[in-house]
């Protein structure tokens, strides 16, 4: 299934992107609750830089945050670590397919927005043997945080590196 992207830029964006999430709070974690989504967004919305996920009849089918933070992990626009903070894509959507071309978006939307990035990193609970998995492919563990809903593996990977692997991937070299 094709997918475009679309940067958060307008008061209509956002509405989107604050549906979906509503909507599919329990595919961000189980325990979400209503509440929780709501200060989420109202935190994304404010530090973070949010990309929409659409299908070809141009509806909605997830989104993805990231944001700027320097060493010391304090939000910061020209930050050289940037976080990504979580993705959601609809389950019948899922594959390694939409996961690889997400990625490479996101990657080359850092590359455009952010020359000072030499860091990437972003979390996964340390019970999901699936996405552990997967991102122990082109990132390693950095460490380990007590996240709201249980222990969460911190993955790490050299900005530029991550962009070689992306491109020896796209390339078939991988």
């Amino acid at each position: 299934m094709q997918a475009t992207f679309r940067n958060c830029v307008s008061a209509e964006d956002y509405a989107q992107f604050t549906l979906y999430f509503v909507r599919n709070r329990q595919d961000f974690s189980v325990e979400f609750t209503l509440c929780d989504t709501l200060f989420h967004i109202l935190d994304s919305i404010n530090q973070a830089q949010i990309i929409l996920i659409f299908d070809p009849m141009n509806t909605v089918i997830g989104w993805g945050h990231y944001r700027y933070i320097n060493t010391q992990n304090q939000h910061d626009p020209a930050g050289e670590i940037v976080l990504v903070d979580s993705v959601i894509v609809s389950k019948e959507y899922r594959s390694t397919r939409m996961f690889a071309t997400g990625l490479c978006y996101l990657v080359n939307q850092i590359a455009r927005e952010n020359t000072h990035v030499k860091l990437f990193q972003f979390r996964a609970q340390e019970q999901n043997v699936y996405l552990n998995r997967l991102y122990s492919k082109f990132a390693q563990v950095s460490g380990q945080d007590e996240g709201n809903y249980g222990m969460e593996n911190i993955y790490s990977s050299e900005f530029q590196q991550l962009q070689s692997y992306l491109n020896r991937v796209n390339k078939g070299q991988i």
